[in-house]
Parts: structure tokens; C-alpha cells; sequence
């Protein structure tokens, strides 16, 4: 599992821990402790938890039947690796040349049909093991290589400048009252 950190939005800087949400002149940034004095801290409200995966049935007997299911989150495939966005029609393609039903595709893989039927058509994104097995099976890939930015690289250029890059903060003298 890769960890990434917040960068802080005035310095810069990583941000190791959860970032602080302060307000200045009306706009709201994620600062890390030491750029935090410099705004009102604003209250951080918990997110609403998604609704589980339930079937919800009305009192009478209906042909239909209402599901929701949560949204998951996005595994990496390493710091290397990512999954390609059309790996569903890779799938399905290659498995249509081969003149196999996904039943057999199934068999021989060890996948059971009905997560096979949810890759090929894009309702699950299959995990690390299931892209090795697909992969090897198939022979294709459905992953490729992301570069790794370097620190140095990242910061070069008005693209990724900070508003601590821009703005100058004016220190309030006391004895101006």
C-alpha cells in the first residue's frame, strides 16, 4: 500500500499527519502546523458514511428490487504499476479471440464466472492477483509502467508553485494598536 501525503498549500512542504483546514480572506487551504497560525482554523465535519450494500424490498411483492453498493477504493498495483483504464475490453477481446467462453476462461483461471463477468464489463476492477492470473493467462497487459516523479522534478516550474511562493505575509506589530 503506498502512502501518500498532503502537501501543504501555502509552504509546500509534506504534510505528515492529517493537514489542518484554515480559512484566509475568505479562502479555504490544507496548511500543515506551521503555516496553521497564520488563518482561523476552521472545523473539519465528518463526511456522511456511504449506505452498505442492502437490498431494499417494499412491503409488497414487486418484480423489482432496488440495490446499492459502496464505492471501492482504488488499490496500487505497486509504485510502479497501474491498471490501464480500458481493461475490460482487453479482457473480453482477448478472450473472443481465443474462442472461449468465459465458463471455460473461468475453469482454467480460477476465477469464478460471475467476477469475470464484472471485469469484462467494468463493474469490478480486478485485484493485484486477479491482473497476474488475467495477465498470464491471456498474455497480454493490462497494466503499465507510471514514472516516478522525483521531489527535484516536482517542484521546477510556475505550474507547481505554492501560494507561499506568491504571497508575502505581513507580521502585525504589537505596538501598532
Amino acid at each position: 500500500m503506498v502512502i501518500r501525503l498532503a502537501t501543504c498549500e501555502m509552504c509546500g512542504r509534506e504534510i505528515y499527519g492529517r493537514p489542518i483546514s484554515i480559512e484566509i480572506e475568505g479562502a479555504e487551504l490544507s496548511v500543515c502546523p506551521g503555516c496553521a497560525k497564520h488563518g482561523k482554523k476552521k472545523e473539519v465535519k465528518p463526511k456522511p458514511k456511504p449506505p452498505t450494500a442492502r437490498a431494499s424490498v417494499s412491503t409488497q411483492r414487486s418484480s423489482t428490487t432496488t440495490r446499492t453498493f459502496p464505492t471501492r477504493q482504488r488499490r496500487d498495483l505497486g509504485a510502479d504499476k497501474q491498471l490501464v483504464t480500458d481493461y475490460n475490453e482487453r479482457i473480453r477481446l482477448e478472450r473472443q479471440k481465443m474462442k472461449l467462453t468465459q465458463k471455460e476462461v473461468s475453469i482454467q483461471t480460477k476465477i469464478s464466472i460471475s467476477e469475470l463477468q464484472s471485469i469484462e464489463t467494468g463493474k469490478m476492477r480486478p485485484s493485484d492477483n486477479l491482473i497476474e492470473r488475467l495477465e498470464k493467462f491471456f498474455k497480454i497487459k493490462i497494466t503499465e509502467d507510471v514514472l516516478s516523479v522525483g521531489k527535484k522534478d516536482q517542484l521546477k516550474g510556475p505550474a507547481f508553485q505554492t501560494l507561499g511562493d506568491i504571497v508575502v505575509i505581513k507580521k502585525k506589530k504589537d505596538d501598532e494598536e
